[in-house]
């Protein structure tokens, strides 16, 4: 029976860690739907597309933050707002760089 035990208790890890990462990309995907829907109004489709993705993947990041790591909110929220910026300005260097 012991040896069925660590079995069982990696399993369950793992599907906790598969449940926490698909809640945290849901809430990117939430994330990133809600801006773009919000930013075709204020700019152009691509730019829209572009910063609505910088922030699905930064709010990604903050679900995972909140989620596994049990962050507080009011430390993750300065870390949202720096980090969109950041993963925009990423994101454009690499189009730049493979030419699209």
């Amino acid at each position: 029976m012991a040896e069925t035990e660590p079995a069982t208790v990696a399993s369950t890890f793992f599907a906790r860690d598969l449940f926490l990462f698909l809640c945290a990309v849901l809430v990117g995907t939430t994330a990133g739907i809600g801006s773009q829907q919000a930013l075709l109004h204020l700019t152009s489709p691509q730019t829209a597309a572009n910063l609505s993705l910088a922030l699905a993947t930064t709010c990604t990041g903050a679900a995972h933050s909140r989620l596994v790591h049990r962050k507080p909110l009011g430390y993750l929220l300065p870390s949202l707002v720096a980090g969109a910026p950041v993963a925009y300005g990423a994101m454009r260097a690499i189009h730049f760089v493979i030419g699209l």
